[in-house]
């Protein structure tokens, strides 16, 4: 086990010294220790089968300070190419600390600082995963939104990472639950901006009651040189619904780093999961996807789907694994990882897992990897088409079913327009 850990990271005495978390009650106080026990043993190495794709050597090795202990770091504006979004309130966080300056006036719905009375905390994203103790370990400030009633509502949480004059790291923990029956739209942007390296280790908690559904839309674009490695835990009860979109873009300059690590529970009969997602990443930009979906109630669904455009020397990974117990019997469980490649540059690691324990299912999985095929391009240029806007149409179209995959028209439109400038700025070359 020892040798699938990094003992030496920045995350130890001289950082909990400077990050000066406060006592928030006996019950996170507990999970604070337990998280500090968990991260002393060490962060996760290129030994560890989990994160093999994604070594953490690169991070241990950058002196992170606590971004409360940064002096010199003042965001006033939320940048202009984060969009807005219709009937969403909009809560910005700056290095993780809510700015109510910064954001909407919030009515309508509960949202608040996580306190010790929030027993679903730690529920279901627990500190056996080692990015979820350092973030229970090290986070100062937290939003607990709460869903009720029948009343469709919807929440959009800008995330801005900055540094001052050295690296800082922050770890915001966001928990959502909800009544029997509620609906919730909760979109995410994570950005950055220029200047040191930073890390950003948010954990997001969702429980979905009987009957509610909460739709969630997430991007990250992050500062070129940004380690962002986020992990959410998911329960869905009976007839509840989890319909998730992870966008992912990454430029040609720097090498940052991205896991996005989804884990869903569906814990009653009737309850549906659809987790899908893409990404468009160039130069050195490493991402990954890793889920794990367990089945441990009959009757119910899973469907994924991620498409990944890579340049340059950029790096995708798609790690999904679907459990299914021996009593969640007629569960329907599939996924779907598919990459193109613009150049002959990029490498993709993927590995589809099924673990099935009952005998009365349907599951399975499939991935493909391919280049943008000549032909069509040649069928463009014979129309009259540049091959620099041939290769954006052919790349549009590749994950135009991946895009179909969000429910919110004016959603779906965003994550378009997102994927379109990237196209632009890449230009589809060669």
């Amino acid at each position: 086990m020892a040798a699938s850990l990094i003992s030496a990271h920045p995350f130890g005495d001289a950082y909990a010294a400077k990050a000066g978390t406060l006592s928030a009650g006996a019950r996170i106080d507990a999970l604070r220790k337990v998280a500090r026990t968990e991260i002393g043993r060490g962060l996760p190495g290129p030994k560890n089968e989990e994160w093999r794709f994604t070594p953490l050597n690169a991070l241990s090795r950058v002196g992170f300070i606590p971004a409360a202990a940064a002096d010199d770091v003042d965001v006033t504006v939320v940048p202009s190419d984060v969009p807005r979004f219709e009937r969403a309130i909009r809560v910005v966080l700056v290095n993780g600390t809510f700015q109510p300056d910064l954001s909407d006036k919030i009515s309508g719905i509960d949202i608040r600082p996580l306190s010790d009375s929030d027993a679903a905390l730690g529920q279901t994203a627990t500190a056996n995963l080692p990015l979820v103790a350092l973030n229970t370990a090290f986070f100062a400030n937290g939003l607990a939104i709460s869903a009720k009633g029948h009343q469709p509502l919807a929440v959009h949480i800008v995330s801005i990472g900055a540094s001052g004059a050295e690296p800082v790291a922050f770890h915001p923990r966001v928990l959502v639950t909800t009544a029997p029956g509620a609906e919730l739209t909760l979109i995410e942007s994570h950005v950055g901006l220029p200047g040191q390296p930073y890390f950003a280790n948010p954990v997001t908690e969702i429980l979905i009651a009987e009957d509610a559904r909460v739709h969630r839309y997430v991007t990250v674009t992050e500062d070129c040189d940004a380690f962002h490695i986020a992990t959410t835990g998911v329960t869905v009860a009976a007839r509840g619904c989890f319909a998730a979109f992870h966008l992912g873009l990454g430029g040609s300059r720097g090498e940052g780093t991205v896991r996005q690590e989804i884990h869903a529970r569906v814990e009653g009969e009737g309850a549906q999961v659809h987790l899908n997602g893409a990404y468009a990443i160039g130069g050195g930009v490493h991402h990954d996807f890793t889920t794990v979906i367990d089945h441990v109630a009959g009757g119910a669904l899973s469907k994924q789907m991620f498409k990944g455009v890579l340049d340059g020397k950029s790096h995708g990974v798609y790690q999904g694994r679907v459990r299914v117990a021996e009593n969640a019997q007629q569960t329907d469980a599939r996924q779907l990882h598919r990459a193109l490649f613009l150049t002959a540059g990029p490498s993709v690691d993927v590995k589809p897992e099924l673990e099935i324990a009952a005998d009365d299912v349907q599951c399975a999985h499939g991935a493909t990897t391919g280049s943008l095929d000549p032909d069509h391009l040649f069928f463009l240029a014979a129309r009259g088409l540049d091959p620099e806007t041939a290769r954006m149409l052919l790349v549009e179209g590749f994950l135009a079913d991946a895009l179909e995959q969000i429910g919110d028209a004016h959603v779906r439109e965003v994550f378009g327009r997102q994927v379109a400038g990237w196209l632009q700025r890449r230009g589809g070359a060669s």
